[in-house]
């Protein structure tokens, strides 16, 4: 992150009902392989294996963990951009799932996505105005002039002219780029925006800007994000609460506060460990923890806990039985057979 100051969410108390809610979402996949002439049979990739989180109207979920964790594919289900296998996705009580084609199109007006390369998710050859006002189109929204009246909104919206509507993607920067996807996202009036590392393709010197666009856009129009990164640094500032997935499972979720400042499971222990602090002093007198091993394979996973072969607090029980995502108070929920609080920043 730079230096550029970075505005702070508002803190938002959840209400009863959640506008997404998601229950032990399973995402796998069918992986054919050959070894010369020789067929070898097809595998199954657990990618994603019983999620369960809540996003909340006006808040910030940040969803983290380690590149191939799963947390994109589950970004994707649910908006049936990668076909779900098991669980639910409830959008303001609605099951999306079990959609078709056309019914999920409806539901995507509600619901949208922003990608994490922004020069590869606009079409090269068609103007950004037209790519911004493409979801118009699509549902039918609005006379051409008043299409068109929207669309110059948005870019005012984003921090970008209208008058360059008709410039295509090559002409604009990286940040240009991404603000024309988050316009495009915007477009419709969305009230839930899925965010998929949405500043890790961009410059360093810019990501500040393009956060602070997305918490004033937040604060302006109510939006609630699922802001999916990797970068701890990014997901402190923007989100009002964290999920931390590993190998496919959701294993903490809570308030900011909470998982930064006391996070329970050993493995969001050892990932904030990682995290250097611009303290020189504190940061020479940690102890940072050092996981052994390598992440299993997502076609194998580790029986019972998935994190039971890299962590140092594994017993029999973590073997033999799955941790359940349990409750520790204010909101704080930790699969964990021995969760223990521990002040790692």
């Amino acid at each position: 992150m730079t230096e550029t100051t970075v505005t702070q969410p508002p803190t938002v108390t959840p209400v009863d009902t959640p506008v997404l809610r998601v229950r032990d979402l399973e995402v796998h996949f069918s992986a054919k392989s050959k070894e010369g002439v020789i067929r070898r049979p097809s595998t199954t990739i657990h990618a994603v294996c019983g999620v369960n989180f809540d996003l909340f109207q006006g808040e910030t979920l940040g969803l983290v963990g380690e590149s191939g964790c799963g947390k994109t594919t589950t970004a994707r289900a649910i908006l049936q951009l990668e076909r779900a296998t098991g669980g639910s996705v409830q959008f303001n009580g609605r099951e999306l799932l079990n959609l078709k084609f056309a019914q999920m199109r409806e539901v995507r007006k509600h619901i949208q996505f922003v990608f994490q390369d922004p020069f590869g998710s606009l079409n090269p050859r068609i103007p950004v105005g037209q790519t911004i006002g493409e979801p118009l189109i699509i549902h039918k929204a609005g006379t051409r002039a008043e299409r068109a009246e929207r669309v110059a909104e948005v870019m005012r919206l984003v921090g970008l002219e209208p008058k360059f509507m008709n410039r295509f993607p090559n002409e604009f920067s990286g940040g240009q780029r991404q603000r024309v996807g988050i316009a495009r996202a915007l477009i419709m009036d969305p009230s839930v925006v899925i965010l998929d590392e949405p500043v890790s393709a961009l410059d360093v010197s810019i990501q500040a800007g393009v956060i602070n666009l997305l918490q004033g856009l937040q604060d302006k129009l109510g939006v609630s994000y699922l802001f999916v990164a990797h970068d701890l640094s990014v997901v402190r500032h923007v989100s009002s609460r964290v999920a931390v997935m590993y190998l496919g499972r959701v294993v903490e979720v809570g308030p900011k506060a909470d998982i930064y400042r006391s996070p329970m499971h050993p493995y969001t222990q050892a990932l904030l460990s990682a995290v250097p602090i611009p303290d020189p002093r504190r940061e020479r007198s940690r102890q940072h923890i050092i996981l052994e091993g390598d992440v299993p394979s997502p076609v194998n996973p580790p029986s019972g806990c998935r994190f039971r072969t890299r962590c140092w607090k594994a017993q029999d029980i973590c073997a033999s039985e799955t941790p359940a995502l349990n409750d520790a108070g204010g909101g704080h929920q930790v699969a964990c057979h021995f969760p223990e609080a521990a002040s790692v920043l």
